[in-house]
């Protein structure tokens, strides 16, 4: 049922599919974001429109908001999403992170400070508990516990083509100590999660991979590679949070344990620069939220650079968003000054008209990555997209 392939490499880079029971999905490709199981904004005709090639859900917010039952019912997340392409569920690792360090932290997926471990500050306990066991979260004023069992169980119940390891993602602020203890403990819950797996069936055909930790720290990422790739995964996540900076060398280190004939998805990550850095080191498969969360604060992306299109000079803007778009929005000719226009008078709209255009950009993007790995000329490409560095 599932099937990856290399077809084409130039450097380190490579191209080719994942075959999955919702159809192949050609690599390297981004999963756009769907937190709640569908595109935010977007109706079911929308969701058409926007035809990404991938969608990952997630799995703490399914949970949380009590969605689990209602999705298994219906027969899973394709036939409650009507979506029936290739769906990923994260495992809600990064949770741990996000209402964790994160928050103490005062960080994301990329840090934008120096790293120092003098930053390392008290664990949250008042946000997330994590034990051996797993972890309790205090969410709107309720505890919600996911263990590695527990969250592969959701993951089935939810039906994924692709789905995750429960992890714990650490903080680049955090201690040498505090990220190598955090690293054992995920190599730990990523057997539970293969065991789970293999002995619980749920009816739906799925792809576990399991996910690397180890910080910035170059010995415990190529422990946890060299670990996570022993195991019998179907393929692998590279998780956690570092600096832009970092990104080369942590990526360089993540990778070194793991087999060139498994698909590597790089989580949280899609900024433009980010995903050519990425593509040139192996990486496959990404996810990210910023194609659907900058159209929602009105930011358009051209191959010349992004557009804010709430500024004074798209007033009397008639252009397409960018010439030769074949997104829905650009084919009905709806201008600048129109998208504007809307974002000024009927704000959603504006929005998901943002979101389709920036969703196709991303697709299209892709495949010109997938087309410069063949015709091996993808420094070039990247030259193409200077603005986004």
């Amino acid at each position: 049922m599932f099937e990856f392939k290399i077809k084409n490499s130039y450097k380190k880079a490579r191209s080719g599919f994942f075959n999955t029971p919702h159809g192949k999905l050609e690599t390297p490709n981004l999963a756009i974001v769907a937190t709640h199981g569908k595109i935010k904004l977007l109706n079911k005709t929308e969701h058409l429109r926007a035809n990404p090639d991938l969608i990952i859900a997630n799995t703490f917010h399914l949970f949380v908001n009590n969605k689990v039952k209602e999705i298994k019912g219906s027969g899973g997340l394709h036939q409650w999403s009507s979506f029936q392409k290739p769906i990923m569920t994260d495992s809600g690792g990064f949770q741990v992170f996000s209402l964790g360090w994160g928050k103490i932290h005062g960080i994301g997926k990329f840090l934008k400070r120096q790293v120092s471990d003098k930053r390392n500050f008290s664990v949250p306990e008042k946000l997330v508990k994590i034990s051996e066991d797993g972890v309790i979260f205090d969410f709107n004023g309720k505890n919600f516990e996911l263990t590695p069992e527990k969250s592969i169980k959701i993951q089935k119940d939810l039906g994924a083509d692709i789905i995750f390891t429960f992890d714990e993602c650490t903080s680049p602020f955090n201690s040498y100590a505090y990220t190598k203890k955090a690293m054992e403990r995920t190599h730990r819950w990523a057997i539970r999660c293969l065991n789970f797996f293999h002995s619980h069936s749920h009816g739906h055909s799925q792809s576990l991979f399991g996910i690397v930790q180890g910080g910035i720290f170059e010995d415990l990422r190529k422990k946890s590679s060299k670990f996570i790739g022993s195991l019998a995964f179907n393929g692998f996540g590279i998780g956690g949070s570092f600096g832009e900076k970092q990104m080369r060398k942590v990526l360089n280190w993540s990778l070194s344990g793991l087999a060139e004939d498994k698909p590597r998805h790089l989580l949280g990550i899609g900024k433009i620069k980010d995903i050519f850095i990425a593509v040139k080191q192996g990486i496959d498969l990404f996810d990210c939220v910023v194609p659907t969360r900058e159209a929602r604060h009105a930011v358009l992306y051209t191959k010349a650079g992004k557009l804010n299109i709430e500024k004074e000079i798209f007033v009397k803007d008639k252009k397409m968003i960018e010439k030769n778009c074949q997104c829905w929005v650009c084919r009905q000719e709806i201008s600048r000054q129109e998208i504007r226009h809307y974002f000024k008078t009927e704000r959603i709209y504006g929005q998901r008209l943002a979101t389709l255009h920036n969703i196709y950009f991303f697709k299209n993007l892709f495949r010109e990555i997938r087309e410069a790995i063949i015709d091996k000329r993808l420094e070039k490409l990247e030259e193409e997209y200077y603005n986004y560095r």
